[in-house]
């Protein structure tokens, strides 16, 4: 049998992003309408095998990870996408008291349309990216919930100006006025 041509396999290739960003947009419509200010998710789901920034290539799957289980309050995030790849450069990484991080990444321009106009305020334009249970947790009603995390992302974390790929759960923060985040990072390497 005779190897496919290169024409061939781009065929294959785009056919299978087709099928992909169907599938992306029929969950999402399964999902209901979209909240005030929200965007539609246009960008298909990739993500790695492996957990950690220890994979350097590219990702071809997007898998979620128990880090779910470990978000404090999770009823004020409307889940938009149960996993999200996206690009991009990290401007900013800041504490926070229930012991998550938050990673202001600036997209690459094939993501900005996973912001919403929220994200222009404290988030300065960036999607807001937060690994949980990942520093010392200060904020009285999640520390029970980040004690039961037995095996949270583990450190390092990218730092400001680093040229990354993330994924994680993509969600809108009602707390924050319905921003977008990938919240929680499930995993992230270098580019």
């Amino acid at each position: 049998m005779k190897p496919p041509s290169p024409s061939s396999r781009l065929v294959l290739a785009v056919l299978a992003f087709g099928f992909v960003v169907i599938a992306v947009v029929g969950t999402m419509r399964a999902q209901g309408p979209e909240p005030p200010g929200a965007t539609a998710l246009a960008t298909p789901a990739r993500a790695s095998p492996s957990a950690g920034p220890d994979t350097p290539t590219q990702p071809t799957a997007c898998t979620p990870t128990d880090q779910d289980k470990y978000v404090y309050h999770p009823s004020r995030l409307v889940v938009r996408a149960a996993c999200v790849h996206v690009t991009g450069t990290v401007e900013a990484v800041r504490r926070a008291t229930d012991g998550d991080l938050h990673i202001l990444l600036a997209l690459d321009p094939a993501y900005a349309n996973l912001l919403t106009p929220a994200n222009q305020g404290e988030g300065r334009g960036d999607l807001v990216v937060e690994p949980v249970c990942v520093r010392s947790v200060v904020q009285a009603d999640a520390i029970a919930t980040c004690a039961r995390d037995r095996d949270p992302l583990a450190a390092p974390f990218p730092f400001v100006g680093e040229a990354v790929w993330m994924e994680g759960r993509y969600v809108l923060d009602l707390e924050h006025a319905g921003w977008a985040e990938l919240h929680p990072l499930y995993r992230w390497a270098d580019r």
